[in-house]
């Protein structure tokens, strides 16, 4: 595994968060899940490890081109038990991602399985690659892929002036 400053920095904070009673400034410390995030055709695919949390203790929210993940996962000591150790994270995790334009929020699809939580964020209609056909002197001439994100819009009005 590749040295990652950030999230020895991260590790380092959560650890702190805990010594210190889980608490920052008075409020309850939010944990931030790791996450890996991969792209295709399709959209945004996010996978983040949610260990020990349950389906119902997840919230997810999009909006205003912001995707939202929080989750809880409480401590439960029980009675008459002594915790000699306590290294696991428990309180509140959240994630916040900026989402591109490119991706159309509202049709997020969330799955939950043995404590990974993956997000699929499809692309928008706009931002989908489409084939158009331009006329030539009144016939069809061969298809051309116009993607929307890389000057479509541009490579159109040249076949319109052409």
């Amino acid at each position: 595994m590749r040295f990652d400053p950030f999230r020895e920095i991260e590790e380092l904070t959560q650890r702190m968060d805990r010594a210190f009673g889980g608490s920052v400034n008075g409020q309850l410390a939010r944990l931030a899940p790791p996450v890996d995030v991969h792209e295709d055709e399709q959209g945004l695919e996010l996978t983040l490890d949610l260990p020990g949390v349950q389906p119902d203790d997840i919230q997810i929210e999009a909006e205003n081109q912001t995707l939202t993940v929080q989750a809880k996962r409480t401590y439960n000591r029980g009675e008459g038990r002594t915790a000699h150790r306590v290294e696991r994270a428990y309180g509140t995790f959240s994630r916040t991602f900026s989402v591109p334009a490119k991706y159309d929020l509202t049709k997020v699809e969330a799955d939950f399985d043995h404590g990974t939580l993956t997000l699929r964020v499809p692309r928008s209609e706009a931002a989908q690659k489409r084939t158009v056909q331009v006329r030539s002197g009144g016939q069809l001439s061969a298809p051309k892929t116009v993607d929307a994100e890389q000057g479509g819009t541009q490579q159109a009005e040249q076949a319109q002036q052409g």
